[in-house]
């Protein structure tokens, strides 16, 4: 059962980039999959396809499956309890504990807990669709760090990284959400910064730990630049490099209807899409907030080879 799981910090590009492998015959694009009991089904969210996930045809059937031996099903599993275990267990801070704890599953009982419901549900996944790769797009280093605990589970690892002045500025932004309220949440500028720094310090464990032909990192600038190139890439690290691509020339993929629980709202989007640089911070974030969250994510900053002023080169 392969498993692509894509590693990012927020608004960073995670969200097209699963629905564009989610068009390669045979994957399927599952979104922010550690979101289905609590958005999906606590909140009430649509399915990628636009249905309610507890209605949609793919996820109805996936949740009448069974969890381990025990009798019960997917959909019996309460949510309540699947974001106290995620809670508990499964925080980015946990990642390291994850990685190196020789106890693996043992260590926690709320990590074993949801270790079987979530290998539970990428069987049922494969089972009800068919396909041949799951790509999970949950995000979170220590939810990738838990499925090389998982038994019949062959996980890869894409790490997607953008320059967090632009993730900044992404969250400053007013943004409607058709997947909730009117509007989108927004984030301060420490917030994101320290979120940035957290996330890619663990995904850069994560990747450490890992086989290294299991993990790919990307700058989401050079994803962009090159998206037919880089999922083929992808698909590559799968053991596919044969895969027929979703594109249509180098930028433009064309999508269908996806069964993401979860996620950016562009994976609503169907049809030709152009997978272009979203730059409009470097004109238009103030000076303040640019600075600032330059301070708080200098190191990494300078890891990953973004320059400090914008438009002047790698550092």
């Amino acid at each position: 059962m392969k498993v692509v799981y894509v590693v990012s910090g927020t608004r960073s590009g995670s969200t097209v980039l699963d629905t564009v492998l989610g068009g390669i015959d045979g994957w399927f694009s599952s979104g922010e999959l550690r979101f289905l009991w609590e958005r999906g089904l606590l909140e009430g969210r649509r399915c990628g396809c636009g249905e309610p996930v507890a209605s949609c045809p793919v996820w109805s059937e996936v949740l009448r499956r069974p969890v381990g031996s025990g009798g019960r099903t997917l959909g019996d599993v309460h949510a309540r309890d699947v974001i106290d275990w995620q809670r508990d267990a499964l925080r980015v801070r946990h990642t390291w504990r994850l990685l190196h704890d020789r106890r693996g599953l043992r260590s926690n009982a709320s990590l074993a807990a949801y270790a079987e419901v979530l290998s539970s549900l990428y069987a049922a996944i494969a089972d009800v669709t068919g396909a041949r790769v799951i790509v999970d797009s949950s995000k979170h280093p220590s939810d990738a760090a838990l499925l090389r605990l998982l038994d019949g589970v062959d996980a890869s690892y894409v790490h997607i990284v953008r320059d967090p002045r632009a993730v900044a500025f992404s969250w400053q932004r007013r943004k409607a959400d058709p997947d909730g309220q009117e509007e989108m949440p927004r984030w301060g500028v420490t917030e994101t910064a320290l979120n940035w720094d957290a996330v890619n310090a663990a995904a850069d464990a994560l990747g450490r730990k890992v086989d290294p032909d299991r993990f790919l990192r990307f700058r989401y600038e050079d994803l962009v630049a090159d998206p037919r190139g880089s999922v083929a890439r992808i698909a590559a690290l799968v053991g596919e490099p044969d895969a027929r691509l979703p594109f249509v020339d180098e930028h433009t993929a064309e999508l269908g209807t996806n069964h993401t629980v979860s996620g950016n709202p562009g994976r609503f989007r169907t049809g030709p899409v152009t997978l272009r640089l979203d730059d409009e911070w470097v004109a238009h974030q103030a000076a303040r907030d640019r600075w600032a969250t330059t301070a708080l994510a200098l190191p990494m900053l300078l890891r990953y080879r973004y320059p400090l002023r914008p438009g002047h080169g790698a550092a």
